[in-house]
């Protein structure tokens, strides 16, 4: 039984026959779960003989069978291999951060050091019936066994968590149980860890058109390849198909592989066509169209409350209560030790969450609580359960600023924050660890050159005007700068185009500027690094290029300057500062009554008085206020203030200040200067003050914030515009592709990193694809978090250093799409024929276009799906149902008359 209700959903509620609860519960949704459903997970009451063997103080991976009589260890041969009516249980124990899996080496976990990470996967498959139940139960068993506190998921067949996969370098095989005979076998391959399924019947309902198949007729092999299928997977399904070919004996005859692209089948050879035609009846040929992407949306968090009524039996466990009581973005404070939570993480699973003071009994149902959730919002993928000080990396990463407890981590991090030497580009390329937790690929001293991009309101000309002396590191909230950065490292000169966005600034200025930096990344040969930034969130090298004295100041730059040549800073200002290093230091202008509340939460600030060009702004109602992002949350807390009046400035520091605060104060003020102390002030200096006085309220430092590990995303296209991600757990140079766009998130910033041979779509969309994906993080991430984009062979080391043992020349010897599918063919390389369609990068139009049945085509205009263009509808056929319909190839069609062709789709109903 399971009960939800709100006052927004009362109608929902009552269509469903669903009482909505009182009026006390409308500013909240409640979720009641009945323990009926619920008996399978009641707890452990006995340990399986089959778990007494477990090392418990050692690093292990275990697979077993679940069966109605017990427990069976299945041996290293079976890894990796699942039966659909059947459930299994995955243990694996690593060290932290080291994949776990079946080469995990054995070595003993001190759990008053470093705690082991521990997974416990139960994994029941489509036909497994009550097995599924009982893995869990005994999934739970397991971790009652174990000496700490294990994580555990409930696992649903080819809905497998990230981690799962990860233990499996090869994929998983899903085959149907009780599958015997001769007869032909269809598997699909899907995902950049490949899943391979068995799908019965073998028939052209089982076919899609953005998927990959195998077809067994123990006689040859057919590889079908989807018109709109990933790449990535293209390649698993050839190299699952040449061992499939190969056979599981050695000496068993090798069979022959036939491609079969979607379409394109009437192309193949009259014996293979005909055997096709055999087995899917080519009258009946329909594929389905491509499923849309799943979505994320913002997390939700649920605490488990006592029932609201005494359950009816006493042997009847109590129902499940749970209160909606936050959505994202959330908080670890927003978790209490003596509570039980429900995390709902969409496509990222329903995680249940167990404080350290909850108690046993309530803990027993943690799970149970986090299934019903599950139910309720009708959830088939990843359920799982952890207890307070043992969460994984995916369940930290959906609250903002998590501290990670992570010792080895922890000693990298305070060597990159304090490391102000031996940071220029060749030290960081040979230490490319340092680089990647300080977020700098050099020291800051390579060559520099800025623009400001120009609105429509500016006199004409042209969009771009370069900024003489961008070292002096003034910028306006109001305006957008390209900044590129140029640095010689030992594999060469590289290059960083920075595109600044400033917190107040109008979105067409926004668009334009994007316009700009990617006509000058053209420009440049697609060689630099493109790095969108914004206003508050700068990465630690953009200010570390500015040495310590970047400022932002409120309005324009076209204010002081009419020509847009100079960036020349107000006479008066008041700004604020923020940082203890020169790679952390900022500067920002406030004004009015906004000063003070953002004092209030960051401390730092500087002060220019004096002078007419700051009355002149404000009679042009320039800036009465701090620009968005201002404020954020990489903004550090300090004591330090600079007053300035004309040329006389003073450096005040609070009592509270650090040393690197005080030098980041006066390094700021860039001039001869007073330092001034509390407490010991002057006159003068209150009366440079003036009413502002107030402002000089000190701030304690923020405490150091324990980032995240970094996490790795394969992409995958949807329809134009839309993106699918699916994290890749062990993050490793292997992981990566030519054919593929990856992300990997550093939290702090964004990298999108494209492959040589990617879709071409992709890389004039990598903006856009960061933005999909931070809109779709569960954590609701900041839209305005830093992007950085790169291209395989021109990584910089603050990106590599993320990966351990990086290697430049790993992919020299890579093997294409094209060249694997020649192989597999038994062909030579060609340039010719089809081999653009072979390669997934389809340069023809008429294979550009998604394809429709011709009934569809002919149908009305105000029926036809919303990408087909009237005029054209030819472009949407298949290439055999364009030959059977017009009696000729599509090339051999463009070459009639254009009176011709319009004839021809008259007379077969395309006109």
């Amino acid at each position: 039984m399971v009960r939800l209700s709100a006052v927004g959903e009362s109608l929902a509620a009552r269509a469903d026959g669903i009482s909505p609860h009182s009026p006390t519960d409308s500013k909240m949704h409640i979720l009641e779960i009945g323990a009926d459903q619920e008996d399978e997970v009641t707890g452990a009451r006995g340990v399986d003989a089959a778990f007494r063997t477990v090392p418990r103080d050692l690093t292990a991976f275990l697979v077993w069978k679940i069966t109605d009589k017990g427990t069976e260890m299945l041996p290293r041969t079976h890894f990796g291999t699942f039966y659909d009516a059947d459930a299994y249980l995955v243990y694996s124990c690593s060290l932290p951060g080291q994949p776990g899996g079946p080469d995990v080496i054995r070595r003993e976990i001190k759990e008053n050091g470093e705690c082991g990470e521990r997974h416990i996967h139960a994994w029941a498959g489509e036909r497994s019936g009550t097995l599924g139940a009982l893995a869990l139960r005994r999934a739970t068993q397991l971790a009652v066994h174990l000496p700490s506190p294990s994580v555990v998921h409930r696992e649903t067949a080819t809905k497998e968590s990230p981690r799962l996969l990860s233990y499996f370098r090869d994929g998983i095989r899903i085959f149907r149980s009780g599958s015997v005979g001769d007869g032909a076998r269809l598997y699909r391959v899907r995902g950049p860890r490949p899943v391979m399924l068995q799908l019965e019947p073998v028939s052209w309902a089982q076919l899609a058109s953005d998927g990959v198949f195998v077809l067994d007729t123990n006689t040859i092999l057919v590889l079908w390849l989807g018109r709109t299928a990933n790449l990535i997977e293209k390649i698993f399904g050839a190299k699952i198909a040449y061992r499939m070919s190969r056979g599981v004996d050695k000496g068993s005859p090798t069979r022959r592989i036939v491609i079969a692209h979607d379409g394109y089948e009437q192309t193949l050879p009259a014996a293979e066509r005909a055997l096709l035609g055999s087995l899917l009846e080519p009258r009946t040929r329909v594929v389905r169209a491509p499923s849309p992407p799943e979505l994320g949306r913002p997390a939700r968090l649920y605490r488990a409350a006592p029932p609201r009524t005494p359950h009816a039996l006493p042997s009847q466990r109590p129902a499940a209560r749970l209160e909606e009581i936050k959505r994202a973005p959330l908080y670890r404070d927003d978790l209490a030790d003596d509570g039980i939570y429900v995390v709902d993480a969409g496509c990222r699973g329903v995680w249940a969450w167990v404080g350290s003071a909850a108690g046993a009994v309530a803990a027993r149902g943690a799970m149970a609580a986090a299934r019903g959730l599950a139910r309720a919002r009708r959830y088939t993928g990843l359920v799982s359960c952890t207890v307070s000080g043992r969460e994984p990396l995916e369940f930290a990463a959906l609250f903002h600023r998590w501290r990670w407890a992570d010792a080895r981590r922890d000693i990298r991090l305070r060597a990159a924050r304090s490391a102000t030497t031996k940071l220029d580009a060749v030290s960081l390329a040979t230490n490319s660890w340092l680089a990647a937790e300080a977020q700098l690929p050099d020291d800051g001293s390579g060559s520099l050159r800025m623009w400001r991009v120009r609105g429509e309101e500016e006199y004409r000309g042209p969009a771009l005007v370069e900024v003489e002396r961008p070292q002096q590191a003034a910028f306006y909230n109001r305006d957008c700068y390209l900044a590129l950065y140029t640095y010689h490292a030992p594999t060469g000169d590289h290059s960083i185009l920075y595109y600044w966005m400033g917190g107040s600034s109008p979105n067409d200025l926004r668009n334009l500027g994007v316009k700009e930096a990617k006509d000058l990344y053209v420009k440049l040969g697609r060689l630099p690094v493109q790095a969108w930034v914004y206003q508050g969130k700068e990465p630690a090298h953009f200010l570390q290029i500015f040495k310590g004295r970047m400022i932002t100041y409120v309005g324009s730059a076209s204010d002081y300057d009419p020509s847009g040549r100079r960036v020349i800073a107000p006479s008066r200002a008041l700004i604020r500062v923020s940082g203890q290093y020169a790679r952390e230091a900022r500067g920002v202008e406030v004004r009015g009554d906004q000063a003070r509340a953002a004092i209030r939460e960051n401390g730092a600030v500087v002060v220019r008085n004096g002078g007419e060009n700051s009355a002149s702004a404000a009679r042009n109602g320039v800036g009465v206020g701090v620009g968005a992002g201002v404020g954020g949350e990489q903004e550090g807390r300090g004591a330090c203030y600079v007053v300035r009046e004309g040329a006389r400035v003073w450096v005040w520091c609070a009592a509270c200040a650090t040393g690197d605060e005080r030098e980041v104060a006066k390094n700021m003020a860039a001039a001869e200067h007073t330092l001034v102390m509390q407490g010991k002030e002057k006159a003068e200096f209150w009366s440079a003050l003036g009413d502002r006085r107030h402002l000089l309220v000190a701030s304690p430092l923020k405490e150091v914030e324990r980032p995240l590990p970094p996490r790795l995303f394969y992409v995958s296209n949807g329809p134009p515009g839309q993106y699918s991600f699916e994290e890749i757990i062990s993050l490793s140079q292997y992981e990566l592709a030519p054919e593929m766009a990856a992300v990997l998130d550093a939290h702090g910033c964004v990298f999108v990193w494209l492959g040589a041979h990617c879709c071409p779509r992709t890389k004039d969309d990598a903006r856009n694809l960061a933005a999909a994906y931070l809109a779709q993080d569960p954590a609701a991430r900041d839209p305005e978090t830093p992007v950085l984009v790169l291209s395989q062979g021109r990584e910089p080391p603050n990106f590599t250093g993320f990966f351990p043992h990086w290697k430049r020349s790993m992919w020299k010897s890579h093997k294409t799409f094209g060249a694997i599918i020649s192989a597999l063919e038994g062909k030579a390389i060609v340039q010719g024929g089809n081999s653009a369609l072979q390669c997934g990068n389809s340069a023809n139009q008429f294979d550009q276009h998604e394809k429709y049945p011709l009934t569809v085509l002919r149908g009305p205009k105000e029926h036809l799906p919303p990408d087909v263009d009237a005029l054209t509808k030819e472009l949407y056929l298949t290439h055999d149902d364009f030959v059977s319909t017009f009696s000729m190839t599509y090339n051999d069609f463009r070459t009639l008359p254009n009176w011709k062709q319009k004839e021809l789709k008259k007379a077969v109903g395309l006109f």
